[in-house]
């Protein structure tokens, strides 16, 4: 194709040189046959111009269903793309729209179950509190149990008569 397009290029320089020949041609007579070999060249060089245009022509023409071809496959590639990204996104809000709905929820759960733990360890240390109390006072009773029983130790004589009626009376009660 180069070639071809610097022998044109060589034609159109002798083209301007034609003028000048043609000039020339006019002072020869038309019988010389001068006349005729440079129209005859004028006509092939116009068929090899007319000829490197219509295939500059048939070249753009494919160059550009080239580049039309080029650009829907570009632009398929685009909507293409487009409609991924969408695609992508409304997932992605999705998934995030999900995840913080979890999160709302673990997070009342955890609420929940920090409430109700909260309310039994205010429970268990109110019972505590009143076991200990309890404790004390039971303390303070056998304290004084104990004292009175220490007391009540150096006086051990039992009444012979009393118990003998209470073993008799104790021994009826089982029979009956």
């Amino acid at each position: 194709m180069m070639e071809q397009s610097s022998l044109v290029d060589a034609m159109l320089d002798h083209r301007n040189d034609l003028s000048d020949v043609k000039s020339v041609d006019s002072v020869f007579s038309s019988d010389s046959g001068v006349m005729a070999t440079s129209e005859i060249f004028e006509n092939d060089l116009q068929s090899i111009t007319t000829e490197k245009l219509f295939n500059e022509l048939q070249r753009v023409k494919e160059d550009l269903q080239s580049k039309d071809s080029e650009i829907r496959r570009a632009n398929e590639i685009r909507e293409n793309t487009n409609r991924e990204i969408e695609d992508l996104t409304v997932s992605l809000f999705e998934t995030a729209h999900s995840m913080v709905e979890q999160a709302k929820y673990t997070q009342a759960n955890a609420e929940q179950k920090l409430k109700i733990s909260n309310q039994t360890i205010d429970a268990l240390s109110l019972k505590n509190s009143q076991l200990k109390k309890t404790v004390n006072e039971l303390k303070q009773i056998l304290n004084t149990c104990r004292s009175s029983f220490n007391m009540s130790t150096t006086n051990n004589s039992i009444d012979n008569i009393l118990f003998r009626e209470f073993t008799c009376w104790e021994e009826k009660s089982s029979l009956e």
